[in-house]
């Protein structure tokens, strides 16, 4: 056997350009139906990315603000906003910034419901995860942007940035004593 075939080639490129109709007809359903979809959907992605980050239309990245720790303090202490742990809920249980809810991004489908019923859309989010490079937060606030909630907030850095500056944490023992 010859490591080049000639012939054995023209009669695969034959049997392709005999095809090519037919996965050019696919090819141009699947497209069609992508972008239906996609224009359908309310986290749609753009077809030209212009500014903001990928997979994020502006309307929502524009809707959603963000803090640092200092910022986030005040927010913290502000009695209408109601503080929000992304992270998965063992993590949360272990400590979590004061007064914060639990809503884990790999559980918001489940929990979303009971949280509509009992948090007003109107009310201030301060959303925060593990760190810098978790973008839990920011899908969470998406998802809540996209449900018609218009005070998202996140803070950068996570709970990470909070520990470095030594800022309170809630823990077990704190929330049993209570």
């Amino acid at each position: 056997m010859k490591w080049f075939d000639v012939k054995r080639m023209k009669t695969t490129v034959g049997a392709i350009l005999r095809e090519l109709p037919r996965i050019a007809a696919i090819a141009t359903g699947a497209l069609v139906l992508a972008i239906a979809g996609n224009t359908m959907h309310p986290m749609n992605l753009p077809l030209l990315v212009t500014k903001g980050q990928p997979g994020v239309p502006n309307w929502v990245f524009e809707r959603l603000k963000q803090v640092d720790t200092q910022g986030a303090m005040g927010l913290v202490n502000d009695p209408e906003v109601l503080v929000i742990d992304t992270r998965d809920e063992p993590d949360f249980r272990k400590q979590h910034i004061p007064g914060a809810v639990s809503l884990p991004y790999h559980e918001f489908n489940q929990r979303y419901p009971h949280f509509a019923e009992s948090v007003s859309k109107a009310r201030p989010l301060l959303l925060y995860c593990y760190g810098t490079g978790c973008g839990l937060a920011a899908r969470v606030g998406k998802r809540l942007i996209t449900r018609g909630y218009t005070d998202v907030t996140i803070l950068r850095g996570g709970i990470e940035a909070w520990k470095a500056e030594n800022l309170p944490l809630e823990t077990p023992e704190e929330r049993n004593e209570n």
